[in-house]
C-alpha cells in the first residue's frame, strides 16, 4: 500500500531549549510548533491474533492491506520523498514478507498488489528459497532493507535491497555471510556504503563488535567496561563514513544498577574510546534511538515501575566530555508499568512511542498523548514518522 501525505515547506523561526535547572536535571520542554500528528505503525490485538496497525491523529486502521494474500507479514513502512503540486512530501511504503506458491518467502513493497524486491532488483530466486527482514535503516534519501534468506539446507545467505532516493531504481547487494546464519543487529548508511555489524560475548566481561563496510570485514572492536558485567550494544550511529557509536548498557558488577556507556570507533586507526553517561542508580533499559545533529537520542524507561524518560547524550568537542540530560516523561495515575521504546526527531520536537499499561502511546516533548485503543488489550508501535 503506498501513501502520500503533503507537507508544505515554510520557514518558521522557532526558539525553544532544553534547559538545565540548578540541580542539573533538564527543566521540562516549552511546547513547540508547528506540530502535525505523527504517523504509527505497529500492531493491534484483535481476539488472538495481533493485526498490522497505523494511527495518526485520532485514526486507527487496522486493514492496512486490503487485497487477498495466502499469507503475510506486514513488517513496517519506510519514507520517501516526493514533489506534488502543493509542495513537497513523504511517501509512505509499506514492505514485509509474502509466502509463495513454492512455500518460499519473499520480501515485498505492498502498494496496489504485492511486489517483490528481488523481482524489481532483477534477481531470481527459486520458489522454495525463503527470505526475510531484519530492519530498515536510511541514508540520504535512500532507504535500505537488511535481508537473509536461503535454499532449504543450504546456508544461509545475508544481502539488502536498495531503493534510491531520487530515482527508486531497486538493486540487491550481497553482504558477507555470518558463521550461524543470523544475520546482522545493526546497520548504517554511509556515502561509502552500507556498514552492518554483529556482536559475540565470550563471557560476561566483554563484547566484540565485529564491522563490515558492504561485505568487506573492517575489524573487530573489544568493547568492556571497567567493573560492569552483561555488555550489550543498544544502538549503533555513523557520526560519519569512517567514525561509529556505540551505546552499551551494561550491570554494574553484582548490583542491579544499569550503566550506560558511549563508544567512539574510528575505523581508520581502529581507536576505540569510552564515555560514561551520568545517569541515575536503577535499572533502566535503553531502547532504539536516533543520531541527530551530533545528539544522541534514547528512550528510556526502569525496570517494575512506570517510570518513562528519554535521554540525550552529546560529546562536546571542546572539552571532550559527554554531556548527558535526562527529560522525564508524564505516565498515567493508577497504571503499573509502562514503557519508551522508540524515538524520532522533527525540527526541535522529540516524538518518543512506548506504551502504558501495554496500550500503545506517544509523547511529543513532553506530553502525553493517547491513541485509539478501543477494544483491544494490547497494542504496540514498532515505527514512527514525523511531519513537522
Amino acid at each position: 500500500m503506498k501513501k502520500v501525505y503533503t507537507i508544505i515547506i515554510a520557514a518558521v523561526m522557532v526558539s525553544a531549549g532544553c534547559k538545565k535547572n540548578n540541580n542539573n536535571e533538564p527543566s521540562k520542554q516549552e511546547e513547540l510548533e508547528p506540530v502535525n500528528d505523527p504517523l504509527l505503525f505497529g500492531l493491534t490485538r484483535v481476539g488472538d491474533n495481533y493485526v498490522p496497525t497505523e494511527w495518526q491523529g485520532k485514526r486507527r486502521d487496522t486493514s492496512i492491506v486490503s487485497y487477498k494474500h495466502k499469507s503475510l507479514v506486514v513488517t513496517g513502512f519506510y519514507e520517501r520523498s516526493i514533489v506534488t503540486p502543493n509542495g513537497v512530501g513523504k511517501g509512505i511504503e509499506y514492505y514485509g514478507n509474502e509466502v509463495t506458491d513454492g512455500k518460499g518467502s519473499r520480501l515485498c513493497q505492498f502498494l496496489e498488489k504485492s511486489t517483490p524486491f528481488s523481482e524489481s532488483a532483477g534477481r531470481k530466486l527459486d520458489p522454495s528459497y525463503v527470505e526475510w527482514s531484519q530492519g530498515c535503516t536510511s541514508y540520504n534519501g535512500s532507504t535500505y532493507i537488511i535481508a537473509i534468506g536461503r535454499m532449504p539446507g543450504q546456508r544461509v545467505n545475508s544481502y539488502y535491497y536498495k531503493i534510491d532516493g531520487q530515482t527508486r531504481k531497486i538493486t540487491s547487494h550481497p553482504l558477507a555471510p555470518t558463521p550461524n546464519g543470523n544475520g546482522y543487529a545493526w546497520h548504517c548508511g554511509t556515502s561509502k556504503g552500507l556498514i552492518v555489524s554483529k556482536s559475540l560475548s565470550p563471557d560476561t566481561k566483554k563484547t566484540f563488535l565485529e564491522v563490515f563496510r558492504e561485505d568487506n570485514w573492517i575489524q573487530d572492536y573489544k568493547l568492556e567496561v571497567p567493573g560492569h558485567i552483561y555488555i550489550d550494544v543498544e544502538n549503533l550511529f555513523a557520526k560519519d563514513d569512517n567514525h561509529l557509536i556505540a551505546i552499551v548498557a551494561c550491570k554494574r558488577a553484582g548490583t542491579p544498577i544499569t550503566g550506560l556507556f558511549y563508544f567512539t570507533i574510528n575505523l581508520t586507526d581502529h581507536t576505540v574510546k569510552l564515555y560514561q553517561a551520568e545517569m541515575p542508580e536503577a535499572n533502566f533499559h535503553i531502547n532504539k534511538g536516533a543520531y541527530v545533529n551530533n545528539t544522541v537520542y534514547l528512550p528510556y524507561y526502569e525496570n517494575g515501575s512506570n517510570k518513562c524518560a528519554y535521554v540525550t547524550l552529546k560529546l562536546d568537542p571542546n572539552t571532550g566530555k559527554l554531556v548527558t540530560n535526562k527529560f522525564d516523561l508524564p505516565t498515567k495515575a493508577g497504571v503499573p508499568y509502562g514503557s519508551a521504546t522508540l524515538i524520532g526527531t522533527e525540527g526541535n520536537n522529540v516524538y518518543v512511542a512506548g506504551e502504558q499499561g501495554g496500550l500503545a502511546c506517544y509523547w511529543r516533548n513532553d506530553k502525553l498523548i493517547d491513541i485509539e485503543n478501543k477494544e483491544t488489550t494490547s497494542s504496540v508501535i514498532t515505527a514512527i514518522s514525523v511531519y513537522d
